[in-house]
């Protein structure tokens, strides 16, 4: 998981953000609903908080791996899902996500 990179681009073609999988930003609010949905936990502490994000961040890479399985190594925002979409914490417009394994 952690040799997978994702790199935001506007509709202009210019990169926003170039980060590993596991350091994509998350929404607070994304934290916290997973939280109470698998812990009943509003206010999670650092075990909570921290096997959330494992979570999240395996779905991410689920899908961007099924993907790159089919030849996909370039997205459109919109062909990702809601879902996932609304869990990242990108402060600008994103128009295409790259993604890459590193070696």
């Amino acid at each position: 998981m952690d040799k997978m990179v994702l790199c935001f681009f506007d509709d202009k073609g210019q990169a926003i953000m170039e980060r590993k999988l596991t350091a994509i930003p998350l929404k607070e609010e994304a934290i916290i609903r997973r939280s109470i949905e698998f812990f009943n936990d509003p206010e999670p502490c650092m075990i909570h908080r921290s096997a959330v994000m494992k979570r999240i961040y395996m779905e991410f890479y689920e899908f961007f791996s099924q993907n790159l399985q089919e030849g996909k190594h370039k997205l459109l925002w919109n062909e990702i899902p809601g879902v996932l979409r609304e869990m990242m914490d990108v402060k600008r417009e994103v128009d295409v996500i790259t993604v890459k394994r590193k070696k």
